[in-house]
């Protein structure tokens, strides 16, 4: 996954006390901005979002909400200001939204209210505290500015705390669940917004569209390998040459191919290893040792090292505080 981060953008990090370079390394991804492009694997941007979640204060967190601050540097942004209305504009933010990182809006709507919920695009993904505050407070400040009229949302809720500033900037109280969701009155997203601009539309779109095609082309093969993993796991027969086989690809060209996407093969096992582990987890009648054996691990120790850096919990732990009804 490619991300632009352009030479303005970069300063307004700086100018909010954020060294990219410096956060990078602090996360534990060996990359650096090269020519104003940052090359990240799913799993490198997470690693990535979880630091900036150790790093910032709710200050800080509110300035990224801030859609002022970022449009001129995320196209598919500025390109839902250009909308002729909210619902249009949220609808077109979903549809791009891959291009920024691997994260999804899923929109439902009946006639009163619309709620949007913001997943990770990797199955088992918990997004960090950062992403899903800065998501619900960028789709209140798009709102905001594109109507130019203060527009609340009527319910915003996520397992995080907000705090006060957050909260107040929200203009509501946002509540403490386990999903997180933000919802806005259909009436409120009907507003015309006085940013919209076709012209302007009609020129990001196309290049919008391009960028669009070459990423869903690009994640096919991840997708392919994923579901050959899912079913070969199991069997314990996943080896590369065996997933290379199943796509009629020589090893070194599935290899080449993975890595061109940024990630590898070996990346691609732990995560089809934590799609799926859950399911197992949630059969009462397969031990731990079971589940660590179908899961392709040669003996339960590594299956609870790689658990614990998936889920921050021992696999007993996490069984019984999760599972503890199925018993």
């Amino acid at each position: 996954m490619k991300i632009m981060i352009s030479e303005q953008f970069q300063q307004f990090m700086a100018k909010i006390g954020i060294d990219l370079n410096n956060t990078l390394a602090a996360a534990n991804v060996n990359k650096v901005i090269w020519q104003e492009q940052l090359e990240l694997t799913d799993k490198e941007y997470w690693q990535l979002m979880n630091e900036l979640d150790n790093e910032l204060s709710d200050e800080v967190v509110v300035q990224f909400g801030d859609i002022n601050n970022i449009n001129t540097f995320m196209p598919s942004f500025f390109a839902a200001l250009a909308a002729k209305n909210g619902r249009q504009a949220i609808e077109r933010l979903a549809t791009y939204k891959a291009l920024i990182g691997p994260v999804k809006l899923i929109i439902t709507a009946d006639a009163e209210l619309v709620s949007i919920r913001a997943e990770g695009t990797s199955l088992g993904i918990e997004l960090p505290r950062f992403t899903v505050l800065t998501e619900q407070l960028l789709l209140i400040s798009l709102l905001r500015v594109g109507t130019g009229r203060v527009i609340n949302p009527s319910f915003v809720g996520s397992k995080y705390h907000y705090g006060p500033k957050i909260s107040n900037v929200m203009g509501i109280q946002p509540q403490r669940q386990n999903e997180n969701l933000i919802q806005f009155r259909t009436a409120d997203l009907e507003q015309t917004f006085i940013s919209t601009n076709n012209s302007m539309w009609t020129f990001l779109q196309p290049e919008l569209d391009r960028q669009k095609l070459a990423n869903e082309r690009d994640k096919s093969l991840v997708a392919n390998v994923q579901a050959i993993l899912l079913k070969k796991i199991p069997s314990g027969q996943f080896s590369l040459d065996d997933v290379a086989a199943s796509l009629n690809l020589s090893r070194r060209t599935l290899q080449r191919n993975l890595s061109a996407l940024g990630t590898t093969f070996n990346d691609e096992v732990q995560i089809a290893r934590q799609t799926l582990v859950l399911p197992l987890m949630k059969d009462r009648t397969l031990s731990l040792i079971e589940i660590g054996y179908l899961l392709g691990y040669a003996d339960p120790e590594t299956f609870s090292r790689a658990f614990k850096k998936w889920f921050q919990e021992s696999p007993s732990v996490y069984r019984v505080n999760k599972f503890a009804e199925l018993k």
